[in-house]
C-alpha cells in the first residue's frame, strides 16, 4: 500500500471515529432527556390541591373561630318578686301555740277589741286578702309586733310603702302595708324590738285616697331568710289571744 493511500485511509478512519463518538454522546444526551421527561414533576398547585387539610391538622392558634348564630336579642326584664298581698297559699286557722306566739298589736294606741278579722274578706281577680286591716289615724305609729330583723322596704302597686320583718324565731316574716313613710334611722338589716317605731299609718299603694289603715300580714317563709312567696297566717287570731297591753312594748 501506497504512501498516499495509507493517510486516505488514516482519514477515514479518524472521520468514522469522530461520528461514531458524536453519535454515543447524542445517545447518552437523549437518554438523560428520556429519563427526566419520564420522571414526575412537583407541580406545586397540583400538590397543594390532592393535600385534604382537616381541622385536626391545623393548630389550635391557627383555627378559625367557630361560627355562632346570632340568637334574636331578648329584652331583659326586671325579676318580680310575688307580692304578699296576692299570696294564694295559706295555712288554714290554727292553735296559735302551734305557730307563732307573743305578737303586740302593730298599731299604737288600738286594742283588741278594736279589731276585726278581715282574713277572708275577698278581693279582685279571686284573691282573698290574706291579711288584718287595723283601721287608724294618718300617721299613727306602727310598731313592731316582735323582736326580728328588717328584711325589705319597698314600695309596692297593692301594698305602697312597705317593710317586712323577720319575727324572732326567723321562720315568719311581718309584713306591714299602706304605710305613709318610715320611721328615722329604719332600714334593711335593723334589729327591731317589740314595740319599736318603725313606720306611721298611711294611704298609699290600692288602699284609696283617705282610707288610713295598716295592712298587716304573717306568712310562714319558704326557705331562711326568704321574704316573699311564704304562706300566709290569719294574724286575728294570734293578736286576739296575746296580752296586748302596749305598755309592755319594747321588752
Amino acid at each position: 500500500m501506497t504512501i498516499s493511500g495509507k493517510l486516505a485511509l488514516r482519514r477515514t478512519f479518524s472521520r468514522n471515529s469522530l461520528a461514531l463518538m458524536a453519535l454515543c454522546f447524542c445517545v447518552i444526551i437523549g437518554s438523560v432527556f428520556l429519563m427526566n421527561f419520564e420522571r414526575p414533576r412537583f407541580n406545586p398547585r397540583r400538590e397543594f390541591n390532592q393535600v385534604k387539610i382537616t381541622p385536626t391538622d391545623v393548630p389550635d392558634r391557627e383555627k378559625p373561630p367557630a361560627l355562632v348564630k346570632n340568637s334574636p336579642s331578648r329584652e331583659t326584664k326586671p325579676e318580680t318578686k310575688p307580692d304578699p298581698l296576692s299570696a294564694h297559699s295559706v295555712i288554714p286557722d290554727a292553735d296559735p301555740a302551734k305557730t307563732i306566739t307573743g305578737l303586740l298589736i302593730p298599731v299604737a294606741g288600738v286594742t283588741t277589741n278594736q279589731l276585726r278579722d278581715s282574713f277572708y274578706d275577698s278581693r279582685s281577680e279571686g284573691r282573698i286578702h290574706a291579711a288584718l286591716d287595723i283601721m287608724a289615724p294618718h300617721d299613727t305609729p306602727v310598731l313592731a309586733s316582735d323582736d326580728g330583723t328588717v328584711l325589705r322596704l319597698q314600695q309596692s302597686e297593692r301594698g305602697g310603702t312597705m317593710l317586712y320583718q323577720s319575727d324572732s324565731t326567723g321562720s315568719y316574716v311581718l309584713y306591714y302595708g299602706h304605710l305613709s313613710r318610715y320611721a328615722e334611722g329604719v332600714a334593711e338589716g335593723k334589729k327591731l324590738k317589740r314595740g319599736d317605731v318603725i313606720a306611721y299609718v298611711g294611704d298609699t299603694g290600692n288602699a284609696g285616697p283617705g282610707n288610713f289603715h295598716l295592712h298587716f300580714g304573717i306568712s310562714k317563709m319558704t326557705s331562711p331568710g326568704k321574704w316573699y312567696g311564704g304562706e300566709a297566717v290569719n294574724p286575728y287570731p294570734l293578736l286576739k289571744s296575746t296580752n296586748n297591753e302596749q305598755s309592755t312594748a319594747g321588752k
